[in-house]
């Protein structure tokens, strides 16, 4: 494969039944591409100024040849932020040891997805959250060195995270009760705007209140522990507040959503987790969750 082969792109403002097909097939590196379309497609719906974009090396999408396509694929909302504006997926991602003819295609593939992104960015128009640039997020490490390479890449200060994935059937069963004076419930603007006064991660409380979320309250409706799954479907957000810790609350907080899942739409059981090689209290909870650490991503 050389630069010289002719690319198709498809660009659009919403969610091809057929992109959707062509990303299931490649489970479980699509996930989290494949879970942000969902989301788009059967729940909030696209943004105005979001696209899907795949580059391929054949038309795709419409083909009877899912599980072998080759392409590389996105999804972009130049009028999002300040939390993650881009995902992307490339079939690189599943190729063990690439050869040479294998980076010169996905490179070339690559090279083209930016050019469209360049073109999206000059028809949006507007000024973006980070000026000339922006926030892609769980990106592979693989697809990650091409871009850097291409100098279309600035890797964010915090660094690389193990992607663990769990299965809804692999979680451990735990149906007992919560202890007396606390209760399961759904989140508010109020407890959103709590969790945010608790990270320093880019992202707003309205877009927080957006995502598949458990919280439990004490007597008084103070929350005291809470997860959230993002557009993605990743436990983006999991915390216990200190005086009610090694209660095992926290554990059970975090299988009771990820078993309820991203919605009807996410009917394959993937969910996952990003988490940091030195956070040894998240990668114990992933483990307690019956989760495996399966490759390595960044913003």
């Amino acid at each position: 494969m050389t630069p010289s082969v002719k690319l198709t792109t498809h660009t659009s403002p919403d969610v091809p039944e057929d992109l959707e097909r062509l990303l299931q097939a490649h489970l479980p590196y699509s996930f989290p591409l494949l879970r942000r379309l969902q989301h788009a497609k059967h729940k909030d719906g696209m943004p105005p100024n979001a696209r899907a974009v795949v580059v391929s090396s054949g038309d795709v999408l419409g083909g009877d040849q899912l599980a072998s396509a080759r392409f590389t694929a996105a999804y972009v909302d130049y009028g999002g932020g300040p939390d993650t504006q881009m995902w992307l997926f490339s079939t690189l991602e599943e190729v063990e040891k690439p050869s040479d003819a294998d980076k010169a295609e996905y490179r070339h593939q690559i090279e083209e997805l930016v050019r469209e992104l360049v073109r999206l960015g000059r028809e949006y128009g507007k000024p973006t959250t980070y000026p000339g640039a922006l926030l892609l997020g769980s990106l592979h490490t693989a697809v990650r060195s091409i871009l850097i390479d291409l100098r279309r890449a600035a890797p964010r200060a915090t660094g690389f995270y193990d992607k663990w994935l769990f299965q809804a059937k692999g979680f451990p069963e735990n149906d007992a009760p919560l202890p007396d004076g606390m209760r399961w419930d759904t989140a508010s603007l109020d407890d959103c705007r709590i969790v945010m006064s608790r990270t320093d991660i880019p992202r707003v409380a309205e877009t927080l209140l957006r995502f598949q979320n458990l919280i439990i309250r004490i007597e008084d409706g103070t929350p005291i522990a809470w997860a959230f799954l993002g557009f993605d479907g990743s436990l983006c957000s999991l915390h216990c507040e200190e005086p009610y810790r090694r209660r095992g609350l926290a554990k059970a907080l975090g299988a009771k959503l990820m078993r309820t899942g991203c919605g009807p739409y996410a009917t394959d059981g993937w969910t996952s987790a990003d988490v940091a090689a030195s956070n040894a209290g998240s990668r114990g909870m992933c483990k307690s969750l019956n989760g495996e650490p399966h490759w390595e991503v960044s913003w």
